[in-house]
C-alpha cells in the first residue's frame, strides 16, 4: 500500500510507507466484518450480541476516522490529500484501474458523518427491531450498507465509486423490503431499485467517457490534467489540452463535451438522490423498518448525489449550462417537495419528502459555487433528519405502528423525551434554531444572486409550515383517538439515548460554521479547501440580510402552521373545499405516479401480455407441446409390437432369421 498526496492542484507524491494511511482500510473493513459475522450466525446468535456486534463495528469504524481526521488536521493543509493504492483491479486494454481510496477532507468529513450517525441508528435499532425473527439479516444489511456508502465516499476513483454507488442501491432495495412477505414492502423495493437504475445508466455512460479521454478514473488525475491543460484524447483521436477537449461542440444541440459528461453524472445523481423527475421511489421506501429510513435519509443513499457533484466540482465549474441545470432541477425539486410535505398526512412520508426538499438545498448550494456550502448543510442536516426519523420511530412504536397523524394528537403528555428530541430536529429543520439556521442560511445567501432565490425562500416557508403542522397535529391539541393515546409510552432508553445524542449533535455541529452575527468562523470551509477549492466570500451585511430575512420567513411559517392547526383547526380544510381541484391536484402529488404508469408501466405490461401470447403460445408452447406430442405419437405406435402372442413372436424371428439369410447370401455373392 502507498500513499500520494496533494500539491499544487490535486495530488501528487508521498512517500510510501507511512504508517498512518494504513488506518485508511480499517474505515471499510469493520463494517464488512460485522455483515460477514452476522451474516453467516447471525441466526445462532443470541438477539442483544447481534445488535451488538454490528453496533461495534460501525463504531470502530468511526474511531479510525476519527484517528484519521486528527491525522489531517496536523498536517499542513497542501498535505492533506492521500491516495491509497490497495492492489491491481482492472485492466481496461491498456488502462489500469487500481483499487484505490483517497483520503482528504472531503472524504474523512463524510465518512465522520456517515459512521457518526449510522452508530447512533445501529443502538436504536437494537431495540426498535427487538421482535423481528429476522434480526442477523436486518443488521448484516444495515452494516453491509454502511461499508458500501464508506466505499462511495472514499474511493480514490470512478470505478471503486461505481461500486459502492450500485451497492447502496443493493442495499436500499433489500433493506425497504425487508419485511417481502408484504406486498407494498415488496414493491417500494423493486420501485426503487428500477428508478434509481434509470440515473444510473447515463452515470455510467460519463465514467466511460471520462475513461475513454483521460485513460484513468483517478479524480487525482483528471483534476490534475485540467488545472495543468495538459494534453488528452480528442473527439478526432488528436492529443489536445483537456480543456479544449471538454470545450468541444458536439452535435447534441451544441452542447460542449463536459456538459454532456456533467448532465449524465447528475442524471445518477437525480436517481440516488431523488430529484425530479426520479423523486417517485423514496417516499414509497418507507415501508422499511423507521431505522433504514434514517440511514436512507440522513447517512446513506441519498446523500451520495450531492457528494458526486461536489466531488466532481472541477468539471462542473467548466459548464455553466450543467450547473444551472442542476440549479434549476434543484429549485424546482424544493418547492415541489415542500408542497407535497403539507398536504400528506403519513408520519414518514411528510419527513420523505422533507428530505427531497432538503437534498435539493444541497445541490443548489453546490451550483451556486458554494460547495462547502451545500456539505455544511449535508452534516447538519444528517444529524437532525436522523432524529426526526427516530422520533417518528419512537412514536409508531408507542402507538402500535399509527403513521396517520389525524388519528393522533395529545402525545406530548406521555411521551416527553421523544416530544423534545422532535422539536430541536423540527426547528433545526425550519432554519429556526442551529444548526439548520446557519447551514440553510448560507445556502440562500449564495442563491440570493440568482433567479432560483424565490423559490428557496418560499421552501423556507413551506418547511416551516409542514414540519410544525406534524409535531402539532401528532404531539399537541386534543387526542382525536383517545384510547391510541392512553396505551402510548415512552420507548425504551435503548432508543431515547441515541435520539438526545443526535438533538445533543443537531445543536453542537453549529460551530462548524457561525455566521458574521455571532463571529465569522468557518473551520469547515477552511478544512474543504484542499477539495473543494475557495468558496466565494459575501458581504458580511449580505450574509446578515439573508439570515434576518430568512429567519423571518421561516417564522411565518411556523406561526401559520400553529395559528391553523391548534388554534383554528379547519380553517385551511375550509379553504380547501373551495379550491377542490387545487386541493386534490397536490394531494394527487400531481399525478406524477399516475404519469408515470401511464408511460412506463402500463406499456411495458401490455408489450409483455403481447410478447406472451406471440412467443410464449406461438414459439415456446408449440415447441415444448409437439415434443411431448411427437413422443406420445411414437410411444403408440411402437407399443403395437408389443401384442403378446407367442405365435407373433415366432413369426417375427422367423422372418427377421430369413432377412438376416438372404442377407449374407447376396454379400456373399457379391464377395471377390
Amino acid at each position: 500500500m502507498t500513499g500520494h498526496q496533494a500539491s499544487d492542484s490535486f495530488l501528487s507524491t508521498l512517500p510510501a510507507g507511512v504508517e498512518e494511511w494504513s488506518w485508511v482500510p480499517l474505515v471499510l473493513i469493520f463494517p464488512f466484518i460485522g455483515f460477514v459475522i452476522n451474516g453467516i450466525w447471525g441466526r445462532r446468535l443470541p438477539e442483544i450480541l447481534v445488535g451488538t456486534i454490528a453496533s461495534l463495528a460501525i463504531f470502530l469504524s468511526f474511531l479510525s476516522a476519527t484517528y484519521l481526521f486528527v491525522t489531517l488536521v496536523n498536517l499542513p493543509p497542501k498535505f492533506r490529500t492521500v491516495e491509497v493504492h490497495l492492489f491491481p483491479w482492472l485492466t481496461a486494454g491498456p488502462v489500469p484501474i487500481p483499487a484505490t481510496l483517497l483520503l482528504d477532507p472531503l472524504s474523512v468529513t463524510m465518512a465522520l458523518t456517515v459512521t457518526s450517525v449510522s452508530f447512533l441508528i445501529h443502538i436504536y435499532s437494537i431495540g426498535y427491531m427487538a421482535e423481528d425473527p429476522e434480526l442477523g439479516r436486518y443488521f448484516a444489511l444495515l452494516n453491509l450498507f454502511v461499508f458500501f456508502m464508506l466505499t462511495l465516499v472514499m474511493a480514490g476513483n470512478g470505478a471503486v465509486l461505481f461500486i459502492g454507488w450500485e451497492g447502496v442501491g443493493f442495499c436500499s432495495f433489500a433493506l425497504i423490503s425487508f419485511w417481502y412477505s408484504r406486498d407494498a414492502a415488496a414493491e417500494a423495493g423493486k420501485k426503487a431499485f428500477i428508478v434509481t437504475r434509470t440515473g444510473d445508466l447515463f452515470f455510467l455512460l460519463s465514467l466511460l467517457t471520462l475513461l475513454a479521454l483521460f485513460g484513468t478514473l483517478s479524480f487525482g488525475d483528471i483534476s490534475l490534467a485540467i488545472a495543468r491543460n495538459q494534453p488528452i484524447t480528442s473527439l478526432s483521436g488528436v492529443r489536445e489540452p483537456a480543456r479544449e477537449v471538454l470545450l468541444h461542440p458536439t452535435g447534441f444541440f451544441g452542447a460542449d463535451l463536459v456538459t454532456l459528461i456533467c448532465l449524465g453524472l447528475f442524471a445518477g445523481a437525480v436517481g440516488k438522490s431523488a430529484q425530479l423527475p426520479l423523486y417517485v421511489w423514496l417516499p414509497d421506501a418507507m415501508e422499511g423498518p423507521t431505522p433504514v429510513s434514517a440511514l436512507i435519509h440522513a447517512a446513506t443513499m441519498v446523500t451520495g448525489g450531492v457528494y458526486l457533484v461536489a466531488r466532481l466540482h472541477f468539471l462542473f465549474a467548466l459548464s455553466p449550462v450543467a450547473s444551472g441545470v442542476v440549479a434549476g432541477v434543484a429549485a424546482l425539486t424544493a418547492i415541489y417537495s415542500a408542497l407535497l410535505a403539507c398536504v400528506e398526512n403519513d408520519i414518514k412520508r411528510v419527513l420523505a419528502y422533507s428530505t427531497i426538499s432538503q437534498i435539493a438545498y444541497m445541490f443548489l448550494g453546490c451550483a451556486s459555487g458554494a460547495s462547502s456550502a451545500g456539505l455544511y448543510h449535508l452534516v447538519t442536516h444528517a444529524y437532525f433528519k436522523a432524529l426526526l426519523f427516530l422520533s417518528a420511530g419512537s412514536v409508531l412504536h408507542a402507538t402500535g405502528n399509527i403513521l396517520d397523524m389525524r388519528r393522533l394528537g395529545g402525545l406530548a403528555r406521555r411521551m416527553k423525551a421523544t416530544t423534545v428530541s422532535f422539536w430541536i430536529g423540527g426547528l433545526a429543520l425550519s432554519g429556526i434554531i442551529p444548526s439548520g439556521l446557519f447551514s440553510k442560511d448560507f445556502i440562500l445567501a449564495y442563491a440570493s444572486q440568482s433567479a432560483w432565490y424565490p423559490f428557496a425562500l418560499a421552501t423556507a416557508f413551506l418547511t416551516a409550515f409542514y414540519i410544525t403542522r406534524l409535531g402539532v397535529k401528532v404531539f399537541h391539541g386534543s387526542p382525536r383517538e383517545p384510547e391510541i393515546v392512553s396505551h402510548a409510552h415512552e420507548s425504551p432508553q435503548v432508543m431515547t439515548i441515541p435520539m438526545g445524542l443526535l438533538a445533543t449533535g443537531t445543536i453542537a455541529v453549529s460551530v462548524l460554521w457561525l455566521p458574521p452575527f455571532i463571529k465569522p468562523f468557518h473551520p469547515l470551509s477552511d478544512f474543504l479547501l484542499p477539495s473543494l477549492g475557495p468558496t466565494h466570500e459575501l458581504a458580511h451585511e449580505k450574509e446578515i440580510a439573508v439570515t434576518i430575512f430568512s429567519l423571518t420567513v421561516s417564522g411565518a411559517g411556523l406561526l401559520l402552521a400553529v395559528f391553523v392547526y391548534l388554534w383554528r383547526p379547519g380553517l385551511l380544510w375550509g379553504l380547501a373545499q373551495r379550491l377542490p381541484w387545487v386541493y386534490q391536484l397536490v394531494a394527487h402529488k400531481f399525478y406524477v405516479d399516475e404519469i408515470y404508469l401511464s408511460l412506463t408501466a402500463r406499456p411495458a405490461k401490455r408489450a409483455s401480455q403481447l410478447i406472451s401470447g406471440a412467443f410464449d403460445l406461438g414459439v415456446i408452447d408449440a415447441l415444448v407441446n409437439g415434443t411431448g406430442a411427437l413422443v406420445a405419437y411414437l410411444g403408440n405406435q411402437s407399443r403395437r409390437v408389443q401384442t403378446g402372442a407367442v405365435r407373433n413372436y415366432a413369426l417375427t424371428i422367423l422372418f427377421a432369421g430369413a432377412l438376416v439369410l438372404i442377407f449374407l447370401i447376396v454379400r456373399s455373392g457379391r464377395a471377390p
